[in-house]
């Protein structure tokens, strides 16, 4: 397959073209006031978004050159969203301002790693300014500004977040779904719950609702399959009723047909409160689900693989709830009376493992876990008219979700570009530096400044007088709100975004504009094709 090159300059300004045709796309989005983007797919209805990410996914420029310049900051977008489901387009502004200002040092000769290493200098004073400036959230309020402003300020959204991490905490787990009609609805709980429920309908207390109900309740987890042929369980089964008759639940890895007769028979004629529960998962999954029981209960957990058999065990393995609930498919509980210190212990331990965590899928698995634990259970109805009005909210508010997640981690800024070309304004760049180092500083201190002016032409303002306005202003905190057009204290008229979204922005701006800036010649297929091939 042959291939087509370019030298530096002519490779540098094809893919500034590539990343000015995303800029162009995204840019008239960007705040409150920015507007929307129709995009129509292949045998699909045309949807509308101002998710700057959503946008980028879908362009694709017909010169091989240009459309390597896009996808690099495409990818970074898409990377950004990814981890803080925000900020997307503001990364797009800045890395589109921060590579065409560097290219006009290169274009007259500067050395592009002295170029490079200012602008790296100048990102580091920022990000250190803006640490300055953080301040931390923990009102209802406040996480209600930052989920709006990060569902593109879309109200609702914001206030059903906001209600739903009341209700369960920041730490709890949020499942959307498909609401019926336009009305979106929230069903939260903090009790621990299983995705798993009785086994026999048989065991029901409570036939009005089909509900098992016990108080003060005994807790037997098996990490086993427990079948009738284990004499050692039936002797501990007789051994627990004869000297403890409160209610016994029992979660095994599996029941065998037979002696889940003996139960229910025992629960029908012998009127023994009992109830049997298969774990949820598999393998390795069941029994860390077991495990986390078992600390919440208060019980041991017992099985032939661990060495704990129940032939040998006394009723100290049982745990215990002040009450239980088990429906056919879900299991809560509340009440449950584990050590405090292994609690404790538990939640460090899934706290440090979802940090560490380098799967999506293994996170959210642990942070379920973690739920179990510190916070509660949560699911969204989303309400819609339309199917493509459905996925779009649906990608808001797990925007939004993730926003306000970060938010909570690391605090918040004064939004709407304010942060930025405040901290840059405090910035001193020392006058012994190389000529190439001193210019990249200023791109990067002036770049600074575009998601501001962005925000301000979108909002129809001349973008020089809102600038100036704000940064002559002593209080850190003073800026513009594109919501009511007017300049105030933004902390106070709750316009945030969170530190680690403009953090991320700034660094992925870096990255990409530096890595470009430094590149030297640029090869692609000739598969693919150039329409209408520029003019240098």
């Amino acid at each position: 397959m042959s291939k087509i090159f370019k030298n530096r300059l002519e490779g540098l300004r094809a893919l500034n073209r590539g990343v000015r045709a995303l800029a162009k796309a995204v840019t008239s989005t960007l705040g409150p006031q920015g507007s929307h983007v129709v995009i129509k797919k292949d045998h699909s209805s045309p949807y509308v978004t101002k998710q700057g990410a959503s946008i980028a996914k879908e362009i694709i420029l017909p010169d091989a050159f240009e459309n390597t310049g896009l996808k690099l900051i495409k990818e970074a977008a898409l990377q950004m969203e990814a981890q803080v489901g925000d900020g997307s387009t503001t990364a797009i502004v800045l890395t589109d301002a921060l590579f065409a200002s560097g290219l006009k040092g290169v274009a007259v000769g500067l050395d592009p790693l002295e170029i490079k290493q200012g602008i790296q200098l100048a990102g580091a004073m920022l990000d250190e300014e803006l640490a300055k400036l953080v301040v931390k959230i923990s009102e209802s309020e406040d996480i209600f500004h930052i989920a709006t402003s990060s569902a593109n300020h879309d109200a609702a959204i914001g206030k059903i977040l906001a209600d739903a991490i009341a209700q369960i905490g920041i730490e709890g787990v949020l499942s959307i779904k498909e609401g019926r009609g336009t009305e979106t609805t929230l069903q939260a709980t903090r009790h621990v719950g299983l995705n798993s429920g009785y086994l026999s309908s048989y065991f029901v207390t409570h036939p009005e609702t089909m509900e098992v109900i016990y108080e003060d309740a005994s807790i037997l987890l098996c990490n086993q399959a427990l079948s009738c042929l284990n004499q050692s369980f039936i002797h501990f089964l007789e051994q627990t009723f004869q000297t403890n008759r409160k209610p016994l639940i029992i979660i095994a890895e599996d029941f065998d047909p037979e002696l889940l007769s003996i139960l229910i028979v025992n629960k029908l004629k012998g009127n023994l409160p009992v109830c049997a529960i298969k774990a949820p998962g598999y393998g390795q999954q069941c029994k860390e689900t077991l495990e986390d029981i078992a600390i919440l209960t208060g019980a041991t957990l017992v099985g032939d693989l661990l060495g704990i058999s129940l032939s040998e065990s006394s009723l100290d393995v049982l745990g215990r709830v002040e009450k239980i609930i088990v429906k056919r498919n879900t299991t809560i509980f509340s009440g449950g009376k584990g050590n405090q210190e292994s609690l404790e212990q538990r939640i460090d331990y899934l706290r440090q493992a979802i940090v560490q965590s380098s799967s999506e899928m293994d996170t959210q698995d642990l942070e379920k876990r973690l739920a179990r634990f510190v916070g509660g259970v949560a699911q969204i109805y989303l309400g819609s008219a339309t199917e493509n009005e459905y996925k779009e909210r649906k990608i808001r508010l797990e925007s939004a979700l993730k926003a306000v997640k970060a938010a909570f981690k690391e605090g918040c800024l004064p939004g709407g570009g304010v942060a930025l070309a405040r901290a840059a304004s405090i910035i001193k760049i020392p006058n012994e530096l190389p000529i190439g180092v001193m210019f990249g500083c200023k791109c990067m201190l002036q770049s600074a400044e575009e998601p501001l002016r962005v925000l301000a032409t979108n909002c129809g303002k001349d973008p020089e007088y809102v600038v100036d306005t704000v940064l002559k202003h002593a209080d850190p905190y003073f800026g513009y709100n594109c919501i009511n057009d007017s300049f105030e204290n933004l902390i106070t008229s709750g316009v945030f975004d969170p530190f680690s979204v403009t953090k991320c922005a700034l660094k992925y701006s870096i990255s990409i504009s530096c890595l470009l800036l430094t590149s030297s010649f640029f090869i692609v297929d000739s598969s693919e094709k150039m329409q209408n091939p520029p003019l240098f």
